[in-house]
């Protein structure tokens, strides 16, 4: 078992930081809180780095930790029932930008843009989706099944 040091994951981060923002908003929703997100979770791995087992999957774990640090936002916003949503008038951040897509993904239900933007946008495997959201293959797929449905509709 090879350890993941401190460095190695200060770079794991640096190039993954406009990933983990994206992916982030996506679940958030808005810009404050998504980097809110991250930051939390950037704090949590390097708290956590011992319990990284393989190298191999320290990006994964990363967005993993990312997307229960933005739950655990969207939980506490709900408890303190914040029912006006802010909406941004300036664009949401340059890594939106390019994509054209995106706008029309982000008007998915949570359950399936959270699963589209990791498979698609992240790259990430079924499999590791399944395990970063802890929900069943099968899930996984049905949800990337109806979200492109849902997208193919939009469009």
């Amino acid at each position: 078992m090879q350890l993941i040091t401190k460095e190695e994951l200060a770079d794991l981060i640096f190039e993954n930081k406009e990933s983990m923002y994206r992916l982030a908003y996506t679940i958030v929703e808005n810009d404050a809180d998504a980097q809110d997100a991250v930051g939390d979770a950037i704090v949590k791995a390097f708290g956590n780095i011992q319990r990284l087992r393989k190298k191999t999957s320290a990006k994964s774990w990363l967005m993993q930790i990312l997307v229960n640090s933005a739950h655990d936002i969207v939980r506490k916003r709900s408890k303190w029932k914040i029912v006006e949503k802010q909406l941004e008038d300036t664009a949401v951040t340059e890594a939106f930008e390019s994509d054209e897509m995106l706008p029309i993904v982000m008007e998915l239900k949570e359950e399936f843009r959270e699963i589209i933007i990791l498979y698609y946008y992240e790259e990430f495997s079924v499999g590791e989706i399944s395990r970063m959201l802890k929900i069943p293959i099968g899930t996984v797929k049905s949800r990337l099944a109806r979200g492109r449905d849902k997208l193919s509709t939009i469009l």
